[in-house]
């Protein structure tokens, strides 16, 4: 009887270490095990050496870049006062030996709270060595870092446990047999726990302090044959709950995919029903409720149409049917337009059917960018959306405005739009094909409005072009005298160009370059050098002599159009189109 009862305290447990009834091995264990401890971070290295202080005075060493700290353990019940010569002459020897290391801190660790006297023989120690720094680890300090590491008391309080868990019989209660017995516990309690419903099965997770239940059906038709309800009360939800309560109805009344939490103020006022295991626990509750999806046996093509006021189809748009949802209210179906338009039907009575989008354009193809565009502008300007799905009519949606930007998106949707139409017109010509960029430069997007306008026949201003640079073979013709003999002259190159965008090469073609009134600088000197013979190898520069940039056009994108006037066309971007336009004849 006195053994149970002596038992009955132990297992109970305890929150610190019996200090005063430990071995020398067993001391060093738990001191050992709290350095390692506290001394875990990526840049300290621990290491533990055997034979106890028989290894040049060092237990435990911890290195932290150019420190080393040297920790003497020693297990001085009786602590080491004056009238305990030995043990001082056993400090006095460890401590010499460490020295040899150069440490930058010794610390003793003794298992009793040091006495004033015992402090000053440990200080007076390293009276010799100015930089050292020394100090005693006791047993309150000890006390209260394994306070903070309450795993490492369990770990090593186990025998006392196991002792009265051998007098209860309850050895596999502390899990005697280590990993085995904890897979063995674990696999039992699940399947007890799979015992609770043959429609429902309940799979737990320990997060920290966090006991995380996820139910889930053991079958498709669970929800059917074994429901299960949540109903909250009216005053369940607060004004401080006002962005809850569109998701509590959409996830429960439709049975959208949205994750749905619930605080605990919101779960102390829920009632359930269905199984009577269902009853949550009392105390600090969060719930997450993910509606299931109604089972689908092959891809569904979606068609969305949208139509005038008039009746009349504005555009169509083929997409597929991603999730289908089903609630109180009624089904959520949820539409897949090429991964950049997502768009949520919300089917009920009347009253109650909406729908709701979204979109996303970075990492899309130019071309899909656009009839993404396309199907948002025409949600905005249909009076009224009729749906088909695998070639059956759904139904008619009257337009209720659901996508209605504000004049910033306005604006941010039409330069999203330039952009994906200039990379497509471009992409085609070149035949080089990039998804469209989360960001572009000022200077690379000129240059792709400059790229397209080219494709498309147009004379333009070239934004970096302001001088032009050959290198002359030597040889000199009346061309290139003339060019030289005067002030300024009209002049015509032509090239194939390549240019670089988003850090691609892109191969435009032949690209014609011209100005009206250019300059050669030192062109004498170079007339002079050609007429000498010394000409090959000289380079000459060609400038605007007006400060204007060159202009350009692609002879191939103007095919039958050699009569007509090179009148420039402006870059087309608000506030910045280029210099002003000039008519070439």
């Amino acid at each position: 009887m006195a053994r149970e009862k002596k038992a009955e305290r132990r297992l109970g447990g305890t929150n610190s270490i019996d200090w005063d009834h430990l071995s020398q091995p067993e001391f060093d264990r738990r001191v050992e095990a709290l350095l390692c401890r506290l001394y875990s971070g990526p840049d300290d290295n621990v290491r533990v050496y055997d034979g106890r202080g028989g290894d040049g005075g060092r237990d435990v060493v911890v290195q932290q870049g150019q420190r080393l700290r040297i920790f003497q353990l020693k297990y001085f019940r009786e602590g080491f006062g004056t009238e305990r010569r030995t043990q001082r002459r056993q400090i006095v020897n460890s401590f010499r030996e460490a020295m040899a290391h150069q440490p930058h801190e010794w610390i003793l660790v003794i298992p009793t709270n040091p006495t004033p006297s015992e402090e000053r023989f440990i200080h007076k120690l390293g009276a010799d060595h100015l930089n050292l720094k020394i100090r005693i680890l006791g047993r309150a300090e000890l006390d209260n870092w394994f306070a903070r590491h309450a795993d490492l008391v369990d770990y090593f309080n186990r025998d006392q446990l196991r002792e009265a868990a051998e007098v209860f019989q309850q050895e596999q209660a502390i899990l005697a047999g280590g990993l085995a017995d904890l897979t063995a516990r674990t696999r039992a309690l699940t399947r007890v726990a799979d015992t609770l419903d043959p429609h429902w099965a309940v799979r737990t997770v320990v997060d920290g302090d966090a006991i995380v239940h996820r139910i889930q059906a053991k079958h498709p038709h669970a929800h059917v044959v074994s429901p299960m309800g949540l109903t909250i009360s009216d005053d369940a939800l607060g004004p401080e709950h006002a962005d809850l309560r569109p998701v509590l109805r959409r996830v429960i009344g439709f049975g959208s995919a949205e994750r749905l939490i619930l605080p605990p103020e919101v779960t102390r006022n829920l009632t359930y029903t269905g199984p009577p295991w269902l009853a949550a626990p009392s105390g600090h509750l969060e719930i997450e409720a993910v509606s299931a999806a109604l089972p689908t046996d092959h891809e569904v093509t979606a068609r969305l149409t949208a139509h005038a006021s008039d009746g009349q189809p504005i555009a169509s748009f083929q997409g597929t049917v991603g999730r289908v949802g089903r609630g109180h209210l009624g089904n959520s179906v949820t539409l897949n337009f090429e991964n950049t338009a997502i768009l949520q039907m919300f089917i009920g009575s009347d009253h109650q059917s909406h729908m709701d989008g979204s979109f996303r354009f970075t990492g899309a193809m130019p071309a899909t960018v656009l009839q993404t565009i396309a199907l948002y502008r025409s949600l905005q300007d249909s009076a009224s959306i009729e749906f088909e799905f695998d070639g059956q009519r759904l139904g008619t949606f009257s337009r209720e405005a659901p996508f209605a930007p504000d004049d910033e998106e306005r604006r941010l949707l039409r330069i999203t739009e330039m952009l994906a139409d200039d990379l497509d017109v471009v992409q085609r010509h070149c035949r080089a094909y990039f998804p469209i960029p989360d960001k572009i430069s000022a200077a690379d997007r000129i240059d792709l409005r400059i790229a397209r306008l080219l494709i498309e026949g147009h004379c333009v201003v070239m934004r970096t072009m302001d001088s032009y640079t050959t290198t002359l073979n030597g040889k000199v013709d009346d061309t290139l005298r003339r060019l030289l003999n005067r002030e300024t002259s009209t002049i015509r190159i032509t090239a194939d160009v390549q240019m670089e965008i988003l850090g691609i090469r892109l191969d435009l073609g032949t690209i014609t370059y011209f100005h009206t009134q250019i300059e050669i600088a030192d062109r004498l000197g170079i007339l002079a050098e050609l007429e000498a013979g010394r000409g090959a190898g000289k380079t000459m520069k060609i400038r605007p002599a007006d400060g204007e940039p060159f202009r350009a056009f692609m002879p191939g994108q103007r095919i039958g159009r050699d009569d007509e006037p090179l009148e420039t066309t402006g870059w087309g971007f608000p506030g910045l189109d280029g210099p002003r336009k000039r008519l070439v004849q």
